[in-house]
């Protein structure tokens, strides 16, 4: 299996090395790699990606996995310190470095961050010296960003929707219910948090800070939802998870939905009143249920009220609920140690080791026997709390069962799906798209074809006929004298023989530019002729018949507004970037979401056909060797057609000739001139078909040959007038 490279962490290229200190050579950041991180390459790759694509909550839950599994590290620290922060790295457009964007302001700062304090302690040297001065960077965005929404006055209710329907490119029907939502709450004299109008008089970059401020002040969080996967679209979900962070440290607030179907709703919602949008007046109600509340925030006082075992246990429960594992850690750490014979401490530590949370430990796959947190909780338990805990592990037992059947299909599924992907849609999409390069990498060859040989022909017979001057006035023994009668049709002959070939060669070498070619291939004709009916000027007019082409040639070749031909070889090299992307979605992002839903959808089937309700868990290790695959597909395409992308775009490598040792044709050419160094040249051209060498020697070693013929050319007449 070929090699898998880590990706940066900023502009998401891949490093083309696995040493601990990388620099990017597409963005130029400096990127700390761990033994871990060379470990978990394809995990990394894929939180990373979710990192650029702002998915910052997903992309934590895998640096938290690879934590729990490995230890701490200071680069994977580092990665999730930029999730709590909401950073994203963005290209600068006056320094094409990719600097850091914040999208979750916090009131703590990074330095202060335990991640970030982790990450310090456990580095040195440059890596040390990277980090912090990264940190304060974005701890600096920070405080600007909390100075604006410092002066932001406190709204009272805060209405999250989706905007924009990512597949239409239109706006969605959340945005005309979130706004009369709006206009009802504003009329109750109620200030309101509503994106279309509090932020269109704000630059985009500053939308967070005045979100931050919204997300702070509101008591009141409103999520309306037309369909279950705009509550999950990136800055929905962004908005109230942070949210409902917030709910956790102030119990005064609370948050309300609006959707077609409760059922649809993200598990972190359950337990959670909804208004049915299908409902008469429901916007009109959702607006009441508000009001209400905010009249009566008393009612919605924190039940949490000492630091005694059964006040510590539920804010812990609810923590793991949701999904705040590091703070219920400490809390579930704290409660053993203050209270040891307290059964549900142990409960609740078992529930963490399993990564289970107390509203789902029923429905989820575990062998709790032998776990020793587990027999801690029944060994300190009596009566209707220790027969419920044995019920549990009964339950999860069962479940495990099932898991374990649906792992095996998803295996074979997943197996299958690979097998048979040439005959589904996205393999023929697949199929289309190669042919579709291999039709551009035909084009691309039929026009280096044309470039090179064009060149190689063309020289040749340039050279050629200068050649033919040189030999027929170096063996050119009349008596009669440069001026006779013999000697003028002698060179008159000369120098008509000669035009021809040169004509030909000017004629072919500039084919490339049917117009100028035929300027060109007229003014060099009109000279070359006025070179045979005048011989005793012939050299001059054959000076500049020549030098005309060559200059214009010298100017022309690497202009592709010119050149047609190498304008096409562009633009068939640039249609292969386009369809290897359109490849790469395919094989990498189409067949991830295609193998997710068919898991969900086998999920379903079999949760139906064996008529259970606990929860199957879907394992990506059970496809991801598949997904895996399908990136191999991928970058064998890409290394098999690259070539044909590099003939027409170099890498910046290849275009200074001083990093390449290709001058030694060029010398060999020089040492052979004047009858063998332009053979050299033409041949180290022509037998790199896809300017995998430098062939800057070799060019200037043609040209050079030019010189040195006319050269000879002029001592050789010279020679012969004496």
């Amino acid at each position: 299996m070929e090699m898998e490279y880590l990706n940066c962490r900023c502009c998401g290229g891949a490093l083309d090395t696995f040493s601990n200190l990388t620099v990017c050579k597409h963005c130029g950041a400096t990127n700390f790699i761990s033994d871990v991180a060379n470990r978990k390459v394809f995990q990394l790759n894929r939180a990373n990606k979710l990192r650029q694509e702002r998915e910052f909550d997903n992309a934590a839950r895998i640096y938290d996995n690879i934590l729990i599994e490995n230890g701490p590290t200071p680069d994977i620290l580092w990665y999730r310190t930029l999730c709590e922060y909401g950073i994203e790295y963005v290209p600068d457009p006056i320094s094409d470095k990719y600097i850091p964007t914040l999208h979750r302001i916090n009131d703590e700062s990074m330095l202060d961050c335990n991640f970030f304090k982790q990450a310090v302690e456990i580095s040195e040297g440059e890596q040390k010296e990277t980090l912090l001065k990264e940190a304060e960077y974005i701890d600096g965005i920070q405080t600007k960003y909390l100075n604006i929404a410092a002066n932001e006055a406190p709204y009272d209710v805060f209405i999250c929707y989706k905007e924009t329907d990512l597949e239409t490119g239109e706006k969605t029907e959340d945005v005309k219910l979130a706004e009369e939502l709006f206009y009802e709450l504003v009329n109750k004299g109620y200030k309101v948090f509503f994106a279309r109008e509090t932020l269109k008089e704000k630059l985009s970059i500053e939308y967070e800070p005045y979100i931050f401020a919204a997300l702070k002040s509101s008591k009141v969080m409103v999520v309306v939802g037309t369909k279950a996967e705009y509550f999950t679209s990136v800055w929905v979900k962004n908005e109230w998870g942070r949210f409902l962070k917030l709910m956790e440290k102030d119990r005064e607030r609370q948050i309300f939905f609006a959707c077609d179907d409760p059922e649809e709703l993200p598990r972190a919602f359950a337990f959670k009143q909804a208004q049915i949008l299908g409902n008469k007046d429901a916007i009109k109600n959702l607006a009441e249920n508000v009001d209400s509340f905010l009249k009566d925030k008393k009612t919605y006082k924190s039940t949490i009220s000492g630091p005694g075992a059964e006040d510590i246990y539920n804010e812990a429960c609810m923590l793991l609920d949701s999904e705040d594992v590091r703070k219920a850690k400490t809390l579930i750490d704290t409660l053993t140690e203050r209270f040891p014979n307290y059964p549900k401490g142990y409960w609740l530590k078992m529930l963490y080791s399993n990564k289970a949370k107390p509203s789902d430990i029923k429905e989820l796959p575990r062998y709790l026997n032998g776990d020793p947190d587990y027999e801690m909780a029944l060994r300190f338990a009596n009566g209707e709390l220790k027969e419920e805990y044995i019920k549990t592990a009964e339950i999860c037992k069962e479940n495990l069962k099932y898991q374990d059947e649906f792992n095996k299909i998803l295996r074979e599924k997943s197996a299958e799906y690979m097998s048979d992907f040439d005959n589904s849609e996205l393999g023929i999409k697949r199929e289309s798209i190669l042919e579709k390069i291999r039709k551009n990498c035909n084009e691309v060859d039929t026009y280096n074809n044309k470039l090179r040989l064009s060149f190689a022909v063309g020289y040749s017979l340039f050279y050629f006929g200068l050649l033919l001057m040189l030999l027929f006035t170096l063996f050119y023994e009349g008596s009669a004298g440069y001026l006779s009668e013999g000697a003028k049709y002698y060179y008159m002959f000369r120098n008509l023989i000669c035009e021809i070939v040169i004509l030909f060669g000017i004629g072919v070498g500039l084919s490339y530019n049917m117009r100028l070619d035929v300027i060109i291939s007229v003014i060099s004709g009109l000279l070359m002729t006025l070179g045979v009916f005048l011989p005793e000027f012939g050299f001059l007019f054959f000076l500049f018949a020549t030098s005309i082409p060559t200059v214009v040639f010298v100017l022309t070749y690497l202009n592709s507004s010119v050149n047609t031909n190498r304008s096409n070889r562009e633009s068939a090299s640039s249609r292969i970037i386009y369809e290897l992307d359109k490849l790469k979605r395919i094989l990498t992002k189409e067949t991830d979401e295609e193998m997710k839903a068919l898991a969900e959808n086998l999920s379903k089937q079999y949760k139906e056909e064996k008529g259970i309700e606990s929860v199957i868990e879907i394992k990506e290790e059970y496809y991801i060797k598949e997904l895996e695959k399908f990136d191999n597909i991928y970058q064998i395409a890409k290394d098999e057609y690259t070539k044909y992308i590099e003939v027409s775009f170099p890498k910046e490598e290849d275009t200074n000739p001083f990093e390449k040792n290709d001058w030694n044709n060029a010398f060999m050419g020089f040492s052979m001139f004047p009858m063998f160094g332009p053979i050299v040249g033409i041949i180290d051209i022509l037998t790199d078909k896809y300017n995998k060498r430098n062939h800057a020697g070799s060019c200037i070693g043609l040209l050079f040959a030019i010189g040195i013929m006319l050269l000879l050319i002029l001592l050789a007449g010279v020679i012969a007038e004496m």
